[in-house]
Parts: C-alpha cells; sequence; structure tokens
C-alpha cells in the first residue's frame, strides 16, 4: 500500500499537541473547512498507527451516506496535510524566539515606527548577549547590530551610531573566529578519520587569534583546543583536557552545540578503541552520560539505533553492567518502531557476553534477525565470539563455530558496502577465530603452538576485533 504523507506527519505529533491541533483547526484565521476539523477527530482516535485505517471508512465517517470519492477524499487529505505542515511551523515558530526576532523588527520598520524599531533592536541584542556562547546567538546578534547601524531613520547621534558599530565589529570578530574554528574542527576530524584533504583559508590566522582569546573565552578555548586535537599529533592528555573543558562549560552551550563535541570526541575515542587503547572505553562511557544527562541521545523524539548499540556495547564492555541495563530500559521505548525489539536484544545480548555468560548470549542471538547489513555484521560477530566463548571452556563447539564462521564469512564477502579493509579485517577475524578454535580443539597442544599463534594473530593486518581476540589467547 502507498505511504500517505499525511499520516507520517501526523505520526510525528507529540501526545501533547494532539489537542493544540484541534484548537489550530478549530480556528478560522487558519481553517474555514469543517470537513477537515471532523477528519482530524476521527484520524486522532487511532494515533498513531493511522496506517490500518481503510480509506472508504474514513470516507463514510466524513461524508456518511456518501458514495465512495476518492478524489473529494484526496482533496482533504491534502487540505490537511498542508494545515499540519503549518501548524508545525506554527510550533517552531512559538518554541524558537529567536525565529520571530527579524520579523517583529521588520514589522516596526516597515511601518515607519522608528522608535518602537529602535528600542526592539536594543531589547534583542540584551537577550541575545547574555548567550555569547552560542554561534547561532552570535549570527542573530549581528542581524540586530546591522538593522540598528543601517536603519536609524530616527535621526540618532553619530556617537551613538558608531558605539553600535563598534559593538557589531566586536562580535562579528567573535562570531567569525568560533564559526571558523568549528569548520576547521569538523574538517580535520574528517581527514583523521576518512583521510580526506582540505585545503582552509585563513587556517593559521583563526588559529593564531584564537589561540590569544582561549584562556579569556572558555567557548573559544573549547572550539580551539579540538581542532587542534584533530590537527597536532594527538595525546590522550590534550583528550583529556578538551573533555574537561566540556565537562565544566558545555552546559552554557545549546544543545546542537554540545552535541557537536559530544560526536567528535566519541568519535576519536571509538578511533584510538580500534587501535586497541582500551583506556578509551571508560572516556566513552563518561562521553555517553554526559549526553544522557543532558539529552543530547533523543532527537525528534527517537533515539538512533546505531547510538543506542553502540552504548549498550561500549558500556558493558566497560563493565558498566547496572548503568547499560538501566539505560536500555530507559530508552527502548524512544528507540524506531523497526529496529526496537532487535536493538534491545542487541544491548541485552552485549551485557551477557561481556559478563561471559556465553549460554545466556547465545540464547538470545538464537531471537534476534534483522535485515540491514550493520545489524547482521553485530548479530554474526557476537555469536562467532560467543560460540568461541563457549568452545574456550568447553571444546565440544568446533563444529557448529566453524559453520558460525563460514556463513558470517559469505555475508561478509557479499556485502559490498563494506569497505576493502574493513572487509578483509572481519575475513582476517574468521580465519583467527578458526585457528583459536582447531588449536583449543586439541587441548592447547604445546604452549610452543600456542605462543606461534599468537605472533600469527599479532602480525595480522588488518584485524577486527583484535584487542578481543589477544585476550583469548592470553587465557
Amino acid at each position: 500500500m502507498a505511504k500517505v504523507k499525511l499520516y507520517g506527519l501526523l505520526a510525528r505529533l507529540e501526545s501533547r499537541e494532539l489537542p493544540w491541533l484541534g484548537k489550530f483547526l478549530a480556528s478560522p484565521y487558519f481553517n474555514a473547512n469543517e470537513d477537515l476539523v471532523q477528519l482530524w477527530g476521527f484520524l486522532r482516535e487511532v494515533h498513531p498507527g493511522y496506517e490500518v485505517l481503510d480509506k472508504k471508512e474514513v470516507f463514510q465517517a466524513l461524508f456518511p451516506g456518501q458514495a465512495y470519492d476518492a478524489k473529494l477524499l484526496n482533496a482533504r487529505y491534502s487540505e490537511l496535510t498542508r494545515l499540519v505542515e503549518q501548524f508545525f511551523v506554527q510550533q517552531e515558530f512559538r518554541r524558537e524566539e529567536p525565529l520571530q526576532y527579524p520579523l517583529r523588527r521588520s514589522a516596526y520598520y516597515r511601518r515607519r515606527m522608528y522608535p518602537q524599531f529602535s528600542r526592539e533592536c536594543h531589547r534583542q541584542a540584551g537577550l541575545l548577549e547574555q548567550q555569547t556562547g552560542h554561534i547561532k546567538s552570535q549570527a542573530q546578534l549581528l542581524a540586530v547590530y546591522d538593522a540598528l547601524y543601517y536603519g536609524r531613520q530616527e535621526a540618532a547621534s553619530p556617537e551613538k551610531g558608531n558605539e553600535e558599530a563598534e559593538r557589531a565589529m566586536k562580535y562579528l570578530d567573535r562570531h567569525f573566529i568560533l564559526s571558523k574554528l568549528k569548520y576547521l574542527a569538523d574538517l580535520f576530524a574528517r581527514k583523521t578519520m576518512y583521510k580526506e584533504d582540505h585545503t582552509i583559508r585563513l587556517q593559521e590566522a583563526v588559529l593564531s587569534e584564537a589561540a590569544e582569546r582561549k584562556d579569556k573565552d572558555p567557548v573559544v578555548g573549547m572550539y580551539y583546543y579540538l581542532a587542534r586535537l584533530f590537527l597536532d599529533e594527538f595525546s590522550e592528555e590534550a583528550y583529556r583536557r578538551l573533555w574537561g573543558l566540556v565537562q565544566q562549560h558545555g552546559k552554557k552551550l545549546p544543545r546542537d552545540e554540545q552535541a557537536f563535541f559530544v560526536a567528535k570526541l566519541t568519535g576519536l575515542a571509538h578511533l584510538r578503541l580500534s587501535y586497541g587503547e582500551n583506556t578509551y572505553y571508560q572516556l566513552l562511557v563518561e562521553a555517553f552520560k554526559y549526553a544522557d544527562c543532558y539529552g543530547l541521545l533523543i532527537l525528534d523524539g527517537q533515539i538512533s539505533d546505531i547510538s543506542f548499540l553502540n552504548t549498550c556495547a561500549v558500556g558493558a564492555a566497560a563493565r558498566e553492567f547496572e548503568w547499560v541495563r538501566e539505560f536500555i530500559e530507559k530508552y527502548k521505548a524512544y528507540l524506531p518502531a523497526a529496529s526496537a525489539t532487535q536493538a534491545t536484544l542487541l544491548g541485552k545480548a552485549a551485557v551477557l557476553f561481556n559478563q561471559e555468560d556465553y549460554e545466556g548470549t547465545h540464547r538470545i542471538l538464537q531471537q534476534a534477525s534483522h535485515w540491514h547489513p550493520y545489524y547482521r555484521i553485530r548479530m554474526h560477530s557476537l555469536l562467532v565470539r560467543c560460540l568461541l566463548g563457549l568452545h574456550l571452556d568447553t571444546p565440544n563447539y568446533y563444529r557448529t563455530l566453524h559453520n558460525a564462521v563460514e556463513a558470517f564469512s559469505r555475508f561478509i564477502r557479499r556485502n559490498k558496502s563494506l569497505s576493502a579493509p574493513k572487509r578483509e579485517g572481519y575475513l582476517n577475524f574468521g580465519k583467527a577465530v578458526k585457528r583459536i578454535a582447531a588449536l583449543r580443539s586439541h587441548q592447547w597442544r604445546s604452549s610452543r603452538e600456542r605462543a606461534a599463534l599468537q605472533e600469527w594473530v599479532s602480525r595480522l593486518k588488518p584485524l577486527a576485533l583484535r584487542p578481543w581476540l589477544e585476550e583469548q589467547l592470553e587465557k
């Protein structure tokens, strides 16, 4: 059945917004068609499961006794869709007061109410100057001073105009530095993680100016140290220094800028973990707890299933088992409906696996299934590690483990979305698991053979999940 745009929009309504939409549709200022009020009244009864509705039933509820007319019903759906979109705009306009600022200024200016225009500009500037850590607020503040400087038809004195010009230049400098630092940090991060190369204009000038401001301006300092973290040779000391600044000053930033710092720091920590630097497990858990505390994990009423699974996997690996269980219970209701069950199962499996409850992990994985390659890689690799753990305890799982590795390897070879190094890393992981399992089947034979296998694994590159494999050989 074709997807109905209206249903997708209505499904995004928060429960508290349902009565607000009814009042919005009942307002003659926005809507003069009573049919749309009745249509919403019928649809609201099944919120958010609109897809189960039969359009013929909807038509009969709206136009009782009339023969079904798809064209007429679709016209009403289109009108309601337009009004729901307008309702969303009104909600954003109401929530985000800075969106109202330019319209309020222009309303006074267009009606030639210049004294009111000037007072409104100064009022808005005062509000925005309290948020000088915010990059977006800096841009809005510049717009206010620009309006004041170029729109003073009430013939203000030149001295006052000069004063506002000076203030505008001050905020223009800071806005430029903060914005440029954010771009620098992002591009340097991409260069580190994805081997991209970028030519960045005024790079040295911005870094030099930021270095002079960083101790007096904590927000500039945070963006400066983030940029330098990726630009200079990386060190754990530099990471911890920046993380300390984020913990101390991050709450002064708006949500999207806090999320920017957390995303960059967690991305870098994941990269260091892939190099076997396990101290970053605890740093990652701290970052996830920070994101949880300040509500950075929920976007548009949902948590990304990838963020959910990464948090569960890292927290379990750091042995924060109780916190991960609480995290799963807290956020499972916010997962996308299509993947909520499987993501929850995988999160619980990660806890059991890191507690070395391999039988419990195996039982959960037998219930899990998902078509997406991201899920299948996680499920396959966790199943292989679980079976190897069982085999190392009791060497009776070789055939089952061998079949699981073969199935995993076939899937990896068929998966065209993986990069060549990742594909080779997973295939080498499968080879290493089979050799470890074969040696364990023979009671490890001799310490010489075990040492030779350890040496072989250490030279195998690229190798996915290397730290875990090396840990198994050291037991």
